[in-house]
């Protein structure tokens, strides 16, 4: 995940950090070995649980392109997908929910990242990046 992205976007890294390690403490997050039996809805609820750790002003529900919500961000309308891994952005500018030009109001909220697996426009928020953080920083 790029650092830019997680200064962009994180307002509270440390926090964000330790939540994690607490939740993890009380009720640890157990990732599939087999992606087909990770659901996007996983990602939804984590998210939810560390939202107040980013830099939003406010959600919004109902997106009308096929996307999942919409953020505000320093007064910007930002739309946003949830996927497992990014790579299943793909489905979305296949189907034609967006375009080119949309890619700089996106981000995807995903599990987990590979670079080169979406448009480079798009800013990327890997959930798993903070996971591993957690686990690395418990460790020292």
């Amino acid at each position: 995940m790029k650092e830019e992205v997680i200064r962009k976007y994180v307002k509270e890294l440390d926090g964000l950090i330790k939540e994690i390690r607490h939740w993890e403490e009380e009720r640890p997050l157990w990732e599939s070995d087999i992606e087909e039996y990770m659901y996007e809805n996983a990602v939804v609820f984590a998210f939810g649980g560390l939202y107040r750790f980013f830099n939003f002003e406010g959600i919004h529900f109902g997106m009308p392109r096929g996307l999942d919500c919409g953020v505000v961000w320093k007064g910007e309308h930002k739309l946003v997908e949830f996927e497992v891994s990014s790579r299943n952005f793909q489905e979305h500018i296949k189907k034609g929910d967006v375009k080119p030009s949309d890619y700089k109001d996106i981000i995807i909220v995903c599990w987990k990242h590979k670079p080169g697996d979406c448009p480079e426009e798009i800013d990327v928020i890997e959930l798993r990046h903070f996971w591993k953080l957690a686990k690395e920083q418990k460790s020292t």
